[in-house]
């Protein structure tokens, strides 16, 4: 009987360490498979079903991850990114933004901060429930970090744009000797305007100034005589290097030079020339101190605005804030995106270029020039030819330019010569155009609610009521053949 127990106890044994080894099998095998799947080289970053393989697929190390003890944060990650925030020259901002909402993306958005050891970097991620509302690298906001990454850099590569002798016979020595007011000066009869210049299109000239003086003068190939040294618009750039010499900055075809009195610009077919002028920045150095104090950029605004009334360029709504000074060397741009804040370039003559004070949105770009960045926007708004008008019919001579309201109205209307052999020209600032049709190559038809319908000439620069009142004047169509219009559900038929 005893035997039979014992033979018994002996199976029952027998069988539970036979299911305790297949048990622990089982679970070395889920192991096995875990590591495997998590060391597994993925092809897609949606393929990733681990924060290791995340992290390994945006080429970083991963280290290991844990719940985080500061209050606020779910997670903390260890980790060594692939690159150093600046490393070879350039920022590696966009790097960090693609890595760090990669691994938000698969977290599904919590606070998280990530830390890299071997480069001193600790980053705080805070998230709502589908996206990333902020960054902070070491405690500072992320787009004044990498600012000022590339602020100290330009200061650690300092370059300086030397002052080239010219000789000056043309009309330009009669500006420097006025001191660049255009009282008592005559560039002849105007021809139009276009986007704030005065076009004395036969004559050569594009002029625009501000409060009196002139911020810019562009010589064009109607001019014909020399303008420096013996330099005519339409040299080649190297021949103009050749009689210049080598102080000078060049990008996207544009030359620009820096004399005593002036900064000149160089392309194919213009020579645009900037006043270089002595400002006195103390004002403006007192409110950028109060800004690092206060923080209040409403106010440093209104400051800035009435010390220095005489911006090149100034922008804003509710979501961004840009204001340009080239001669002064400033520039100030914000956004709820981006706070690039107040930016100190090579022209720049104040206390500031030599004294780098470490203000709040202070940024040093002192190896760039304000200058060149202003010359290509205004190239850029001379060569976009893109097409806005209604109907199918594309004037060959001329290209409508335009703004665009929320109702879709056109207003900041204007007009560039395809061929350069027409003056550019452009509409009454406050004219909101409900449709605009080309008529011809030259003529222009377009609708005012409530007003009329109108053809404008861009040759003569003349306009022409079609029809005036207090109708909508929607126009639904212009047959091209008959040159009939059709608006408010009636026809009638336009003569240029």
């Amino acid at each position: 009987m005893k035997k039979k127990t014992k033979k018994k106890m002996n199976k029952k044994k027998k069988i539970i360490i036979i299911t305790s080894v297949v048990v622990i099998l089982f679970i070395l095998l889920i192991v096995i498979l875990k590591v495997r799947q998590n060391n597994k080289e993925i092809n897609s970053i949606n393929d990733a079903n681990s924060l290791k393989q995340v992290i390994e697929f945006c080429e970083c190390k991963f280290i290991s991850s844990k719940e985080s003890d500061v209050d606020g944060y779910k997670t903390d990650i260890y980790l060594e990114f692939k690159y150093d925030p600046y490393q070879d020259g350039e920022s590696k901002q966009p790097f960090y933004d693609v890595t760090i909402s990669a691994i938000e993306n698969f977290l599904k958005y919590r606070n998280i901060r990530l830390i890299d050891e071997s480069r001193d970097l600790l980053i705080r991620v805070e998230t709502n429930s589908s996206s990333i509302t902020k960054k902070y690298f070491n405690d500072v906001e992320e787009s004044d970090y990498f600012n000022k990454l590339l602020s100290q850099a330009n200061l650690d590569n300092k370059e300086t744009l030397k002052e080239t002798d010219f000789n000056i016979d043309s009309e330009l020595q009669t500006l420097i000797n006025n001191e660049w007011k255009t009282e008592n000066i005559n560039f002849g009869d105007r021809t139009s305007t276009f986007r704030n210049y005065d076009i004395y299109f036969n004559n050569g000239y594009r002029v625009r100034s501000i409060r009196g003086t002139i911020y810019n003068i562009v010589f064009t190939n109607k001019f014909g005589k020399e303008v420096i040294n013996n330099i005519k618009v339409g040299d080649s750039l190297d021949n103009i290097k050749s009689e210049l010499g080598e102080n000078y900055i060049e990008s996207n075809g544009i030359l620009e030079y820096m004399g005593k009195d002036l900064y000149v610009c160089f392309t194919e077919n213009e020579i645009s020339i900037y006043p270089r002028i002595s400002y006195d920045y103390t004002s403006f150095e007192n409110i950028v101190e109060q800004y690092n104090e206060d923080h209040d950029f409403n106010t440093f605004m209104n400051n800035l605005t009435n010390i220095w009334p005489d911006y090149s360029s100034y922008t804003y709504d509710t979501s961004y804030c840009t204001i340009y000074y080239p001669l002064k060397g400033i520039k100030v741009d914000n956004s709820v995106n981006a706070l690039n804040g107040i930016q100190i370039y090579q022209e720049y003559q104040g206390s500031f270029k030599d004294d780098h004070k470490n203000y709040y949105q202070v940024y040093y770009k002192t190896n760039d020039s304000l200058i060149l960045e202003e010359e290509q926007n205004r190239k850029l708004l001379e060569s976009d030819c893109a097409n806005v008008t209604d109907g199918d019919y594309s004037s060959t001579k001329y290209v409508m330019r335009a703004d665009f309201s929320e109702d879709n109205k056109a207003y900041n209307i204007a007009f560039v010569s395809l061929d350069g052999e027409n003056a550019d020209s452009e509409l009454s600032k406050n004219i909101y155009a409900a449709k605009t049709y080309w008529y011809d190559d030259e003529n222009l038809i377009y609708s005012i609610n409530k007003q009329g319908i109108y053809i404008y000439n861009a040759t003569t620069r003349e306009t022409k009521t079609i029809v005036r009142g207090t109708d909508e004047y929607d126009i639904t169509n212009f047959d091209y053949t008959t040159k009939t219009l059709t608006y408010d559900g009636k026809d009638i038929k336009v003569e240029a």
